[in-house]
């Protein structure tokens, strides 16, 4: 379904591009085009997670060939993703109590068999057994699949949605904390607090080519799940006030891939990877660590933007060959992209912890910067913004 290379993404973008207009708006919410039988939606979303494509360059291309009322849909569904992160950068104690309160459902439901049929696609709901093994087998789901699965897993199915985000993150090739955490959160109706989402067979069938048996049966009625816990708003300290001609060394997370390109800065000399034995938030498939390798190899190599970048990339023995990077050249000080909930924040911590005599510079991209501002509240006067936002592109 997908291959994990820097030109199956460029051209999925631009096969793409006419659809994002009123294609886009009237088909979004069908799982697949029956005309067709394709996805109705970008399939960009496992390369915008790593920004091999930047949510920025998407929005350059479409704005070229659509004004903004013709593709004001997909706009906003590119920024759905900002806006997610950005929320949660200002409350980041709600994926660290979420990573808590999974790893202890999972000593409570892990040998339950009632998890385990649900997991392993074994329930009495057929097609949501379809699902489960498609997630496996693809890595992908269509996002108004996503919203069924959940509801249905929490509602019907009576499981946990800590445990429904971890299984998400385990097979999503796109899986990305922000917007996988606090999806599950807005359909248990815990984000937005008193209203939850529900699956219902009609909607199932009108949207899907899916046929629900009558013995297949959905919770279509019940209250919303309840959270007592408050969380308080962090402001952010982000630096957007650097001089890109002073980056000589930089520390490339996989979370930032094309972060060299997208900034236009070629007299660099580049570290980048992966630290296998602390990418560790969730069990990853070995789908999802192929498809960060491929497409990390393939942004630096097939790429003659990075022809004359000297760049050392290592998934193995990672911290061992960064001693080596930062010996071989002498290296007081090295940027880093600033990279969101996840992983690469532990990562980075270690990082800075290891080499108290470097410089660090944590930097950030001016359009997550720009767009963080209106992250604060409702995702309602964050899409008032955009009009605004996309002016500075």
């Amino acid at each position: 379904m997908f291959k994990s290379n820097i030109s199956f993404a460029e051209e999925q973008l631009l096969s793409y591009l006419p659809k994002t207009g009123k294609y886009y708006e009237e088909n979004r919410n069908y799982s697949e085009d029956r005309s067709t039988n394709n996805n109705t939606t970008s399939l960009l979303s496992p390369f915008i997670r790593y920004r091999l494509i930047s949510e920025e360059q998407v929005l350059g291309e479409v704005l070229k060939k659509f004004d903004l009322r013709e593709c004001e849909k997909f706009i906003q569904e590119i920024y759905w993703r900002t806006y997610w992160k950005g929320w949660l950068e200002h409350r980041p104690s709600v994926y660290s109590d979420y990573l808590e309160d999974r790893n202890k459902l999972i000593e409570e439901f892990g040998n339950k068999k009632f998890y385990l049929n649900a997991i392993s696609g074994n329930t009495n709901l057929s097609f949501f057994n379809n699902w489960v093994n498609n997630l496996k087998e693809n890595g992908y789901l269509h996002n108004h699949v996503r919203m069924w699965f959940a509801s249905i897993w929490i509602f019907t199915l009576n499981l946990p949605w800590q445990l429904g985000a971890d299984f998400f993150m385990q097979h999503l090739l796109d899986g990305d904390p922000a917007s996988n955490t606090l999806s599950w959160r807005w359909v248990a109706g815990i984000q937005t607090k008193g209203k939850n989402y529900l699956a219902r067979k009609s909607n199932i069938e009108k949207y899907s080519n899916i046929e629900i048996s009558d013995n297949e049966i959905l919770n279509e009625n019940t209250n919303p799940l309840i959270e007592e816990k408050i969380y308080n708003l962090n402001e952010l300290h982000l630096n957007s006030d650097y001089n890109v001609e002073e980056i000589k060394y930089i520390l490339i997370p996989t979370d930032e891939l094309n972060i060299l390109k997208d900034l236009n800065h070629t007299k660099v000399n580049v570290f980048t990877g992966l630290p296998l034995e602390d990418y560790n938030d969730h069990n990853f498939s070995e789908k999802i660590i192929k498809h960060i390798k491929s497409i990390c190899i393939s942004c630096f190599s097939d790429d003659d933007f990075y022809k004359n970048i000297k760049i050392d990339i290592q998934f193995e023995s990672y911290f061992e060959n960064l001693d080596k990077w930062i010996e071989k050249f002498h290296i007081q000080e090295i940027y880093l992209p600033y990279v969101t909930k996840g992983n690469w924040k532990k990562i980075y911590k270690k990082i800075i912890i290891k080499y108290p005599s470097i410089n660090f510079i944590i930097f950030n991209r001016k359009y997550d910067v720009n767009s963080w501002i209106f992250s604060k509240k409702g995702y309602f006067k964050f899409k008032q913004n955009i009009p605004n936002l996309i002016t500075k592109i």
